[in-house]
């Protein structure tokens, strides 16, 4: 919600009407309260006239959680009557691709060179597959006469541009290395230089300059072959959001609600019910809560800074969820797992009465779950930032482009060192081994849909409304929009809680 320049003085002015004194904590709190009046008043019934930010923290809490047990008691729909409620639901998680309970990484330097040549040998059988192409270990190319031409397979170790305006690689493979140029005239291959990131496993034909430089002529990634999207003969769908982000004083709680109560099939008519009604899935990927210390003066734009009251709260409104709807929640940075990838699903110590419940499932990130037939990834988004930085034509109002170049090059690790952290576990949990049927990803608070090679990629958005950082960032995202696929079809409809906007 976006707060009025001229909040702090009201509040103040207020405060001062009524004889009370309200300090500085007091106030970042109550901007952005369209109730901070009754907040106030209802404090110095209680005989507070010196208002500080614990006193206002309490109050908060204490009117969220009263909302949560009113909401408990709604009356349901009598007359809602869900399909979805009367069929088993099919779902398996794919725990072999997920980090949670196998971490085995000790941060040793031995990890990260067994890391880095499981990853060379993952995305090397994959381009070996590919059609075309005849690689050549790097070690024979000194063999190879002058002018001829070539296909190698390597991982960019360096990459740089030289004087003269060439873009220059250092590429190896598990045996030897050679240098590779991409000539800034080429036709053939222009725009290709800005997409290859140092740490990418990459095939190139080439022709042969001299002993171990080679010119390159085209590009390869291990990419997604070339196939149909594919759907499955069932009337159910799959509902998805991301990023509620609780605790933050930024969370849309009005707008959270009425989607509860959408779900129930408490909201809107027969047609309203008959959507609804067909949901047997809901995807939610990372970020539930806002979490403490994430970044600098976080503290001041919690409304919840203990972390286990936001998961607290986060677990009382996914009860309300009706339990015939299988949801599967995966982590994000601000959850309370470690911020390196792969992350390990949320633990069990901090949402006891989801574990609880059968429908509710976690998974990491990246997690893999099968629906109905449908093999499906979840990713929170760490890595898409480096990625955008690293590419031009990438922003983070179209995350899923940036999906779609991590699909290409079947590893979600975009260059090692940069700001997302990486953990050499033993095994690479990041190379996208399989074709994903559907890709759900977070992170970027915008809504976007895109398709690339039969998958589907779906950012969810957000519950969380502008924040000062992506004011600041020129950010804007698309709050309280939850997008639901329909399986048989493929067809993605966007429902609103929020005020449409163009």
């Amino acid at each position: 919600m976006q707060v009025q320049v001229d909040q702090k003085s009201e509040i103040v002015n207020y405060a001062s009407e009524k004889k009370a004194f309200v300090d500085e904590k007091a106030i970042d709190l109550l901007k952005g309260q369209k109730n901070f009046r009754e907040i106030i008043d209802t404090l110095l019934k209680e005989g507070i006239i010196f208002i500080n930010g614990e006193a206002v923290e309490k109050k908060l809490i204490k009117t969220r959680l009263d909302g949560l047990e009113t909401k408990k008691i709604t009356v349901e729909n009598k007359g809602f009557k869900p399909i979805a409620k009367e069929h088993d639901g099919k779902i398996r998680i794919l725990s072999k691709y997920d980090v949670t309970g196998q971490s085995k990484s000790e941060g040793k330097t031995e990890n990260f060179l067994h890391y880095f040549r499981r990853k060379f040998e993952l995305l090397s059988q994959i381009l070996k597959r590919r059609q075309g192409l005849s690689p050549r270990p790097i070690a024979r190319v000194k063999l190879i006469p002058k002018g001829n031409k070539v296909d190698v397979i390597g991982m960019v170790l360096r990459k740089w541009v030289t004087k003269k305006g060439h873009v220059g690689l250092e590429i190896e493979d598990l045996e030897s290395k050679c240098i590779a140029l991409i000539i800034k005239d080429d036709i053939g291959t222009k725009g290709i230089a800005e997409k290859v990131l140092v740490d990418s496993v990459i095939a190139i034909k080439a022709v042969k300059w001299n002993e171990d430089l080679l010119i390159v002529k085209e590009v390869f990634w291990p990419d997604m072959p070339v196939r149909q999207a594919k759907h499955v003969d069932t009337d159910f769908t799959i509902a998805s959001t991301s990023d509620f982000h609780m605790g933050s004083r930024f969370f849309l709680e009005k707008e959270c609600n009425y989607f509860i109560n959408w779900i129930n099939g408490r909201e809107g008519g027969a047609k309203e019910e008959e959507k609804v009604g067909k949901i047997k899935y809901l995807i939610i990927t990372g970020d539930n809560v806002d979490g403490v210390g994430i970044y600098p003066n976080q503290i001041n734009e919690l409304v919840i800074k203990d972390i286990y009251k936001q998961y607290e709260e986060f677990s009382k409104l996914i009860e309300q969820i009706p339990e015939y709807i299988e949801i599967v929640i995966c982590p994000g940075q601000h959850d309370a797992v470690r911020w390196a990838d792969p992350q390990p699903a949320v633990p069990k110590e901090y949402l006891p009465e989801l574990n609880k419940r059968k429908n509710v499932h976690f998974v990491g990130s990246p997690g893999w779950i099968d629906i109905e037939g449908l093999k499906i990834m979840m990713y929170h988004g760490g890595a898409l930032h480096d990625l955008i930085g690293s590419v031009g034509y990438l922003n983070s109002e179209h995350p899923e482009q940036a999906m779609i170049e991590v699909l290409k090059k079947r590893d979600i690790m975009s260059t090692y060192g940069m700001k997302q952290p990486y953990v050499p576990e033993r095994e690479d949990y990041l190379v996208i081994r399989e074709e994903p049927d559907l890709v759900y990803i977070g992170d970027m608070h915008h809504n976007a849909y895109g398709n690339y090679r039969g998958t589907t990629v779906i950012n969810s958005g957000t519950w969380q409304s502008r924040t000062d950082y992506q004011v600041k960032l020129g950010h804007v995202p698309t709050p309280g929009i939850v997008p639901i696929y329909e399986m048989k079809t493929g067809k993605i409809s966007e429902n609103y809680f929020v005020e449409k906007k163009d």
